[in-house]
């Protein structure tokens, strides 16, 4: 999977010109794209936080979390997801590959006698002696899964299986590949602006996700497809204000709307335009799912 420092290059807002017009629209303890319905487009003038909130607690809600069980929260950056989860009177573990997203968790959030905050890899975790079998009731991991490569993936799906007690559940929230061959992203990204920008190499294949886990021994496998609200209506949004950015009067216009935004140049405004645009292709041939994986009772 991706080291540590790559994925800290790549959200970093001095080396990436579309992250840093998302953090000035709220875009920051938070690192997901958000829920967007048509009755709640009209918050977009606040930023988009609240939207970002509305995807944490409809991926929350697929875990069913109970007082008193044992959460770990997989890729938690600087712990936000981590706290609400202890806040539903779970006690919360979250860990992540970052050491200085441990450390702002833990400063953020440590306080909460509920939650502790560890540095570790989600696809290799047997060697740590703070995750041992049958140990959690539920499983979470928030549009992360997409940066740990074919192989990682497939680790991550193995070691949440054995982390998790009998009857426990793993809510997996991912990008996915809408066919079975992720190599075609080569054509839908050719410049490697996507990828490069999130710091990945492709997909996984919706079909091998599942197939995976049927392997792996979770059952059963549900599938909720949340491409309509998440990706679809967040690359609308982003390719009209790129084409709207591509005049001097739909630059004004969005400076307008969004006020952070009134301060970018001209070069930032076209930078900006080509990176959207980018996506636009890869978004077409992806999904965005959650992924409600329950490990089996045994006997059943």
């Amino acid at each position: 999977m991706n080291t540590p420092l790559n994925l800290a290059h790549a959200y970093e807002t001095d080396n990436n010109p579309l992250l840093s017009v998302l953090h000035s629209l709220g875009w920051g303890s938070l690192l997901n794209l958000g829920y967007f319905t048509p009755l709640t487009l009209p918050r977009l003038t606040g930023g988009l936080a609240s939207f970002q909130e509305e995807l944490v607690s409809r991926s929350l809600a697929l875990l069913r979390i109970r007082p008193g069980e044992q959460v770990l929260d997989v890729a938690c950056g600087t712990g936000h997801t981590t706290r609400r989860i202890a806040e539903q009177g779970a006690f919360a573990t979250g860990i992540d590959l970052y050491p200085p997203h441990v450390a702002q968790a833990v400063q953020r959030h440590g306080d909460h006698g509920r939650t502790r905050f560890l540095q570790a890899d989600a696809t290799d975790l047997r060697a740590n002696p703070s995750f041992g079998d049958a140990e959690f009731d539920k499983v979470h991991c928030l549009e992360a899964a997409f940066h740990f490569g074919p192989e990682g993936r497939r680790a991550f799906l193995e070691e949440a299986y054995r982390l998790l007690k009998p009857g426990g559940r793993l809510v997996l929230v991912d990008f996915a590949w809408a066919t079975g061959d992720p190599t075609e992203i080569n054509a839908a990204d050719p410049g490697r602006v996507v990828r490069d920008t999130w710091a990945f190499e492709e997909f996984e294949p919706l079909v091998r996700y599942i197939r995976h886990a049927i392997d792996i021994g979770y059952r059963p496998c549900r599938v909720h497809d949340w491409t309509r609200p998440v990706t679809r209506r967040f690359m609308t949004l982003g390719f009209l204000g790129a084409r709207l950015a591509l005049t001097p009067a739909g630059r004004r216009l969005l400076g307008r709307l969004l006020p952070p935004l009134k301060d970018l140049t001209h070069a930032q405004w076209l930078s900006l335009s080509s990176v959207v645009l980018a996506h636009v292709p890869v978004q077409r041939a992806s999904r965005y799912v959650a992924l409600v994986l329950d490990k089996p009772v045994r006997g059943t």
